[in-house]
């Protein structure tokens, strides 16, 4: 009866060291002795069990060597458990092997006590079998506190860095917002420039429209996985027209994008064809360089999209690029389509002199 209300008490004991709200509260106000204080508490509840016992059992003397030598074999086993078992296997999921090294450490610490005590001390015969109940559950408390301690620390550290993140994404999407908010503003006041310019500077006005139109889409657009091929078109015109416009000479420049209502509905990744695009405005030096020119196309058939273009090659590019002509963003582009459609596009591309081609085809 003695014995199993000191069980009772240390469990008690146990019970405040887990208690999830203290511990939160410990965490959550950054205190570095919280395992430690586990560890305290737990010892200071079961060697006062233990000695309690132990004087019920024996005398003094003996109840003291008895101690010390259980204290002996024992620590060692609470380090082993708390410090290598749990994180090696118990955090790792190797939840087979952990069950097994421990119930091989609580037999083989057993026996050794069961054996050893009685050839180092006097052995009382009429304490043997409570003596013996109280070895197994010693090991049994000495394997299963620390188990516990150990995974109850990995569980709350895990559910503090859950909320931390949490946490952070909240900050991450009111960010998000307030970057949202700030160009959402710059549109508006462009849109403001454009309405007051459209009367007395049409060319100006339609400058600033188009580059508004840019603005949103490398804003809003980009981050999207796809996007109606509509848009696309959109923005390509744009920049075409951006560049027309700061040209005090027509362009060589033809865009065919072939009328299909579809263009409204089927969707690409943006800056597929954009990128495209600016690669060959890059390249020729449009606007510079009088022999410059650009063909775009794109038609639809089948749910195939055949994208082409061709454009010179400024002379000032050759020698850059030499012995071939590079794209910047090609290679960016090319993982693009492989992440998005695999096997199901083709990308071409051919230099002839200071002539450059490109053919991109999407089964979409």
């Amino acid at each position: 009866m003695i014995l199993l209300l000191n069980l009772i008490f240390l469990i008690l004991v146990l019970r405040l060291s887990f208690e999830k709200s203290v511990m939160n509260v410990l965490l959550n106000g950054k205190w570095p002795g919280v395992i430690y204080m586990q560890h305290i508490l737990f010892w200071l509840g079961f060697i006062g069990v233990s000695g309690y016992v132990y004087l019920s059992l024996f005398n003094v003397q003996e109840a003291l060597y008895r101690l010390l030598f259980m204290l002996a074999i024992n620590i060692p086993l609470y380090l082993l458990c708390f410090k290598r078992l749990v994180p090696q296997y118990y955090q790792t999921k190797r939840y087979g092997e952990y069950v097994l090294y421990t119930a091989g450490i609580f037999v083989i610490s057993s026996l050794i006590r069961i054996l050893l005590e009685p050839e180092l001390f006097n052995n009382g015969i009429e304490a043997e079998g409570k003596y013996i109940f109280m070895i197994y559950l010693t090991q049994i408390i000495i394997i299963l506190v620390p188990s516990m301690q150990g995974i109850s620390r990995y569980k709350l550290m895990v559910e503090q860095e859950l909320a931390e993140l949490v946490i952070r994404k909240k900050e991450a999407d009111l960010e998000l917002v307030k970057s949202k908010i700030n160009p959402h503003f710059l549109f508006n006041t462009l849109n403001n420039i454009y309405s007051h310019s459209y009367a007395t500077d049409s060319d100006s006005a339609n400058l600033i429209k188009q580059l508004s139109l840019l603005m949103q889409y490398t804003t809003y657009e980009v981050e999207k996985k796809t996007i109606p091929i509509e848009r696309e078109i959109q923005m390509i015109t744009a920049l075409a027209t951006l560049y027309q416009l700061k040209s005090k000479s027509k362009l060589d420049m033809e865009l065919d994008f072939e009328a299909n209502e579809l263009f409204s509905v089927m969707e690409i990744p943006p800056t597929i064809y954009l990128t495209l695009f600016e690669n060959a405005v890059k390249y020729s030096v449009i606007g510079q360089d009088e022999d410059a020119y650009i063909r775009l196309k794109l038609s639809l058939d089948d749910s195939v999209a055949s994208f082409s273009i061709s454009n010179s090659i400024s002379e000032e590019k050759v020698t850059e690029h030499s012995p071939s002509y590079r794209g910047a963003g090609l290679q960016v582009l090319k993982m693009m389509l492989d992440n998005q459609y695999g096997e199901n596009y083709t990308l071409e591309s051919v230099q002839k002199g200071v002539d450059y081609s490109t053919l991109l085809t999407i089964r979409i």
